[in-house]
């Protein structure tokens, strides 16, 4: 039988946050055009054209996806809640905004989640593997 050697983590080799996600998403729903500036600000955060908030190399396309899609079904969410009260109708702008632009958004996320969870897989097999030899 093998036996390994058991190492405990340090500060240094995990992130540790006391909230349950790092980036800052907006709350709400304002106007179409707020939106859209909001979606556009978060867009440019996960191609990195623009510094975003999470400084880890392994955690942060991870958390801020994340965050992001979850604010996305928040406006989703929201706008739904507002159809079925009848305040939005079909084919006005928050309507149109939530078929299209949203639901484009929300895909976007969800593969830039998956990716940042495929990469920090990926680092903790490269951890594991420097322990090993």
């Amino acid at each position: 039988m093998t036996k390994y050697k058991i190492r405990r983590p340090t500060d240094s080799d995990v992130q540790f946050s006391r909230t349950y996600l790092a980036a800052q998403v907006q709350a709400g729903l304002p106007s179409v055009e707020r939106l859209a500036d909001e979606l556009e600000e978060m867009r440019s955060i996960l191609f990195n054209r623009v510094e975003g908030e999470v400084d880890s190399p392994y955690l942060s396309l991870l958390e801020v996806a994340t965050a992001y899609f979850c604010r996305g079904q928040e406006i989703d969410e929201l706008i739904h809640k507002a159809e079925r009260e009848k305040i939005i109708l079909r084919g006005s702008p928050l309507y149109k905004f939530r078929t299209g632009e949203l639901r484009a958004f929300l895909e976007l996320t969800k593969m830039a989640a998956t990716l940042g969870s495929r990469r920090l897989t990926q680092e903790q097999f490269l951890q594991e593997l420097r322990e090993v030899t």
